[in-house]
């Protein structure tokens, strides 16, 4: 059974986003428009006057050729506070909502897959996943460190990463096609693998399968970047350490990759 979310909690979130625009009222701020070429993203956000280093007040960003919406939400202080929406990179399909309370996320998050289909339901108070969208990350290969006793090597309960695929993709799409790989025409899949120990931590990245040119260091940085957020695999409802494979693809022309700068 689906938990609830309690009376209180509810109110405190609903409190917490209807007086954070008004402790921004009697504090001057300036609006900041921060483009960016490498990835291409434009952010529109406000600092305070008196101290220009501190968000406080709303905040959007654009990415992409077109700088459609990816992310709207609101800083008070510095720290990300209220409700905070990720959208697809079409601008429109909501990816990921919920709230921030002094710069961590509280309650319960929601994450859609790029169709707008409910994948995840998390919530962060209770550290657990609520709903999880029956299927298999088929791009993920998972092994157990330990085989069991009667010789399995593969666990009950695959791991998962905590924002579904579409937090898997906005990572995806931020490598950079090595200048070098460009020149020499090199594309293909560069294997990673890594442990995802019983507390979900991760180490040991290292690439199995490489292309060369740049891509294996750079396809190390995009796992990396995807280092915190898995809920371990487990095994008869018991926590377990997995090895993972995961496979990073190179192809010249796709339109997700930025040109790395030399």
């Amino acid at each position: 059974m689906t938990p609830r979310v309690s009376h209180f909690a509810a109110f405190t979130l609903l409190l917490a986003s209807l007086t954070a625009p008004l402790l921004s009222l009697g504090q001057e701020t300036k609006k900041v428009t921060n483009y960016s070429t490498t990835p291409i993203s434009n952010e529109v956000y406000y600092v305070l006057k008196s101290d220009k280093s501190v968000k406080h007040g709303s905040y959007t960003l654009y990415r992409g050729r077109q700088l459609a919406l990816a992310t709207q939400g609101h800083y008070t202080q510095g720290r990300k506070d209220s409700i905070w929406t990720s959208y697809d990179w079409n601008g429109t399909t909501v990816v990921a909502k919920g709230a921030y309370q002094n710069d961590q996320r509280t309650g319960l998050w929601e994450f859609y897959t790029s169709k707008g289909e409910l994948e995840q339901k998390y919530d962060y108070d209770a550290r657990q996943m609520v709903y999880l969208r029956p299927g298999k990350n088929k791009s993920l290969s998972v092994t157990l460190r330990e085989p069991t006793a009667s010789g399995q090597t593969w666990p009950d309960v695959a791991p998962v990463y905590i924002g579904g695929s579409s937090a898997i993709s906005n990572q995806l799409m931020l490598m950079r096609y090595p200048v070098q790989a460009m020149r020499n025409g090199v594309s293909g899949s560069v294997q990673v693998a890594f442990i995802i120990a019983k507390d979900g931590t991760c180490s040991d990245y290292h690439v199995t399968q490489g292309i060369g040119a740049g891509c294996d260091e750079e396809a190390l940085r995009i796992v990396q970047g995807l280092s915190n957020g898995w809920l371990p695999a487990l095994v008869a409802d018991q926590p377990v350490a997995v090895e993972c494979i995961f496979p990073v693809k190179f192809l010249l022309g796709a339109p997700a990759f930025t040109p790395a700068r030399q």
